[in-house]
């Protein structure tokens, strides 16, 4: 079997992350993958794709038409039996490339680009996003053979908008590797704790995405400023894990203009996730849509009990007052109470996380997820 990838960028997204375990996966399974890509990006996973020898086409010199004839006469060239693209700008100009070229073409949807919440973002152009809207429904119909959502709540988000027929959407989560800094835990939280000089009985609180509107870093810090004091107190330190995006600007203006006692502490991007959740005691996840949440993931592969937005996406996620505890969207002081919560109790946070890591190998677990897409290859091409 062959299949070519193509997608946005080699970034530090969840897409990413989740399409480049499905290469190692399939090429430990004898399938030939081949990867285009419209742009470099300077942090992210190129550099360790590139390393591992995978083959890379960038195209990022190109303008959109140009790029459409790249991908055709790629494909024409490599003959793969399925074309898989991922994100906006790399399924449009696939769907085009099937106007010079031949071939099937299977599209991951991962987020509810058209979420209503999404057209209040004050950064993004309404009637742009009508646009990408209008232009995504015509595309589609010719131009996508097969889609896969990554959760029920995005299946159903599509077929609404863009009025795909029920039958071409398959559902096939997310999954992740098992966390390896639980075997040795204690290790983990030392030298977290010791990078950031945190005491051995401070309470940390990460979260992770990137600085955007839609991840709700400032419902979060006006939950904190409600609760200012008691997290002090309890000695609770934030994480925020995350490259700069649309809100970044808003964020720091919120620090400037009031004094926290709280530490909070902006990370940026980082390689070393894994090893963070292992040492954190809480997961905050405020988000305002998502396609799953892939951080929502490696926090329950991590065994941490987690506070997040009750989005509807969510529930497919995680188990509400089981190993979560969703908050109200929108409701900060809603926020702010279930943060406390599981910031006053050590038991109720072992228990919530014994939950997580026991939904994690249920659901999960990245071996089941990439069996069920190569399943879902071989039956479109039989």
């Amino acid at each position: 079997m062959r299949v070519l990838f193509i997608q946005d960028s080699l970034g530090t997204g969840g897409a990413e992350k989740s399409n480049s375990e499905l290469w190692y996966f399939l090429v430990k399974k004898g399938v030939t993958v081949k990867v285009i890509v419209l742009e470099h990006r300077l942090k992210g996973i190129e550099k360790e794709i590139i390393e591992n020898g995978f083959d890379v086409s960038f195209i990022d010199n190109q303008n959109f038409w140009q790029q459409v004839s790249s991908i055709a006469t790629i494909i024409r060239e490599f003959q793969p039996n399925i074309v898989h693209s991922v994100l906006f700008r790399a399924v449009l100009r696939t769907r085009i490339a099937k106007v010079k070229a031949d071939f099937l073409n299977v599209e991951s949807l991962v987020n509810c680009s058209y979420d209503s919440i999404r057209f209040s973002d004050p950064k993004v152009n309404k009637w742009g996003l009508y646009l990408y809207r209008f232009i995504d429904k015509i595309t589609q119909k010719k131009g996508t053979d097969k889609f896969i959502a990554i959760t029920n709540e995005v299946k159903q988000h599509y077929i609404q908008n863009l009025k795909i027929n029920p039958a071409k959407i398959d559902v096939i989560f997310r999954g992740r590797n098992a966390n390896p800094f639980l075997e040795n835990q204690a290790e983990s939280r030392k030298n977290i704790r010791d990078e950031f000089k945190f005491d051995q009985e401070d309470i940390i609180i990460t979260h992770v995405g990137r600085q955007e509107f839609q991840k709700g870093h400032l419902e979060l810090l006006n939950a904190i400023k409600n609760i200012d004091v008691q997290l002090s107190n309890a000695k609770v330190k934030i994480l925020c894990c995350g490259r700069d995006g649309n809100n970044t600007k808003e964020i720091k203006l919120f620090l400037k203009e009031n004094n926290l006692q709280t530490t909070i502490l902006f990370l940026g991007h980082r390689d070393d996730i894994n090893q963070l959740l292992a040492a954190s005691d809480v997961f905050v996840f405020p988000s305002k849509y998502e396609g799953l949440g892939g951080s929502l993931i490696e926090a329950q592969a991590a065994g941490l009990p987690i506070v997040c937005s009750n989005i509807k996406v969510f529930e497919e996620v995680v188990n509400n007052n089981h190993n979560a505890l969703m908050y109200q969207l929108g409701n900060s002081i809603d926020l702010a109470e279930k943060l406390l919560e599981v910031v006053y109790s050590s038991d109720l946070r072992k228990k919530m996380g014994q939950a997580s890591l026991q939904n994690f190998k249920d659901k999960f677990q990245l071996e089941t997820v990439n069996l069920q897409m190569l399943e879902c290859y071989n039956k479109l091409i039989r």
